[in-house]
């Protein structure tokens, strides 16, 4: 086994459950990951976001395949993630989008994620000869079409990769084994009665968002709403930029002799605590240095 490997094997292993009702085991992040999840944030490309989360998370839990996974269960295994490498409670400073005022948000990512979804039925009967089977959309779309909202023809090929089946009277279709552009093509022909119920199939199916409740200077309570993972990304990586991770990084190298290595196999909240002391002494040092000469 090599050296990291070791290394990795005796971080420890959490044990959580997803809204979804699947349990799921996995190990921290370490700080080599997190500065892959920020190289890739800065990049500002969604599909390097989706490759990178995707490779880590894969490497994180003991899951077969993390394409798979639906958008759902992949968005609450990367806030778990995140929860117990970085820190579970978070405080941030934002602007209330009704009032327009700075306010201060606590955000817990274990205790305020919640499930928005519909009671729905995957079979949709399209005419009275043609129903369609339905799937859950899963990363592996996600992956492929990372803009599906952007426009029409994206949409139309991210929901005719959710297509599994097509029943008329006589036959079966089975649509893995058509092609993407007939795929694509079958929903592009659909009625806009017809389409608007396989829409009404998509907006019933699970979400994961984050509920950060807050108080405005009205007295009114609010509730700022985070969801989609690209949302979830920016909003949680927030904490720390690159600039910032390299000046940390030098702060512990110099200050106290740490090797790169060994900074990138810690975990992200571990490096914090690391820093705190290293800069509480560094403050006590410099006091006493002020102190002598005062004297």
């Amino acid at each position: 086994m090599a050296l990291k490997d070791l290394l990795l094997s005796s971080l420890p292993q959490y044990t959580e459950t997803l809204a979804s009702g699947r349990k799921v085991s996995f190990r921290p992040l370490v700080v080599s990951e997190e500065k892959a999840i920020l190289i890739a944030k800065n990049s500002g490309n969604k599909e390097t976001v989706l490759n990178t989360l995707i490779n880590i998370i894969q490497t994180c839990f003991a899951e077969k395949s993390i394409k798979n996974q639906t958008i759902s269960d992949f968005e609450n295994m990367f806030l778990l993630l995140r929860a117990k490498s970085i820190g579970e409670i978070e405080k941030f400073e934002i602007i209330c989008p009704e009032t327009g005022e700075q306010v201060n948000l606590t955000v817990n990512l274990l205790e305020d994620i919640k499930v928005n979804q519909s009671k729905i039925k995957n079979t949709v009967k399209l005419a009275d000869n043609l129903l369609v089977v339905l799937k859950p959309p899963t990363v592996k779309e996600l992956v492929q079409y990372p803009e599906y909202a952007g426009s029409t023809e994206t949409l139309y090929g991210f929901i005719g990769e959710c297509v599994k089946q097509v029943q008329t009277l006589n036959d079966t279709i089975e649509c893995s084994e058509l092609s993407k552009k007939e795929k694509t093509e079958f929903i592009q022909n659909l009625t806009p009665a017809q389409f608007n119920k396989i829409i009404e199939y998509f907006n019933g199916l699970p979400v994961i968002e984050i509920h950060g409740k807050y108080k405005t200077s009205d007295g009114q309570d609010r509730v700022l709403k985070i969801k989609g993972i690209f949302n979830h990304m920016n909003f949680f990586f927030e904490h720390l930029s690159l600039q910032l991770y390299y000046q940390q990084n030098f702060e512990m190298k110099y200050n106290h002799k740490y090797s790169i290595q060994e900074i990138e196999n810690m975990i992200p909240w571990e490096r914090t605590v690391y820093l705190e002391q290293i800069r509480a002494e560094l403050k006590e040092t410099q006091q006493k240095l002020t102190n002598t000469t005062n004297l």
